[in-house]
């Protein structure tokens, strides 16, 4: 049986600043949608307000730093005030960038697990009791194709998204009995300031628009997981089973971006 295509009426998006949350920020409202805007850049918040408003939408921004469970509690309950309810939200904040085993940099490492990872738990733990309380409502998390393995040049960013992954995983399961649906969003390369400083070649880069309306439909049409573009969910799924000395030798020539001493 077919489920009814899901239209939020009130939107909640973290990581709302630039890139894929600017392009979903205006998707949603777009389609209508009341929306709250969280990002740690209140300037670039405030400027895409006046852009929906302009519109003739509705939007409020909200600082909120994912990293810090106090600030995503804060938005949250801002959000929920302001709107009425949270029908829908996204938790895209997300940060990356080249990263190099041979010197790992610990600061870097910290803070892709604080914002990738921790960003979402942080999101579901605010969100999940005024979402019961309700009786229901839709989390998605934004993760990455690039979780399946240990990418060379971008080691600690997959381990981040890898754990992002699971953690909506189960929170898919547990959280199904409570009336709370959730999404987990998997992209392949989106051409924003983040996927700038890769140093590789990235194969099937698409615009942050049109990344939005494919994470806006598959939600809407109940997936629990939304994956595209399909040649590279297609090449995740082989390398998730690739044997690891194929691997080893198969990966540094697809990425011959890499620096020859893989390190800084």
């Amino acid at each position: 049986m077919r489920l009814p295509l899901f239209h939020p009426h009130t939107v909640f998006l973290l990581g709302a600043s630039r890139g894929i949350g600017k392009a979903l920020a205006l998707e949603y409202a777009g389609q209508g949608a009341a929306l709250v805007l969280g990002s740690r850049d209140v300037a670039a918040l405030e400027h895409l307000v006046e852009i929906i408003r302009a519109r003739g939408g509705k939007a409020w921004f909200v600082h909120c730093d994912a990293r810090d469970h106090e600030s995503v509690l804060e938005a949250v309950a801002f959000a929920d005030r302001t709107l009425g309810e949270i029908e829908l939200a996204i938790l895209n904040a997300g940060v990356g960038g080249p990263d190099w085993m041979a010197s790992p940099d610990l600061e870097t490492a910290r803070d892709l697990f604080a914002v990738n990872t921790f960003g979402i738990l942080h999101g579901i733990k605010a969100l999940v009791p005024p979402m019961r309380m309700r009786g229901g409502g839709v989390i998605a998390g934004v993760s990455s194709l690039a979780d399946v393995r240990g990418y060379p040049g971008s080691g600690l960013y997959s381990a981040s998204k890898a754990a992002a992954t699971v953690l909506l995983e189960a929170a898919r399961v547990e959280l199904r009995p409570l009336g709370i649906r959730v999404v987990t969003i998997r992209p392949g390369f989106v051409r924003t300031a983040m996927t700038a400083k890769n140093e590789f070649r990235m194969p099937f880069i698409m615009e942050p628009e049109r990344a939005a309306r494919i994470i806006r439909r598959g939600i809407e049409r109940g997936k629990s997981m939304v994956r595209f573009p399909f040649p590279l969910v297609l090449a995740s799924g082989i390398a998730r089973v690739m044997p690891s000395r194929l691997f080893d030798r198969v990966l540094p020539r697809l990425r011959g971006g890499l620096r020859r001493s893989a390190g800084p």
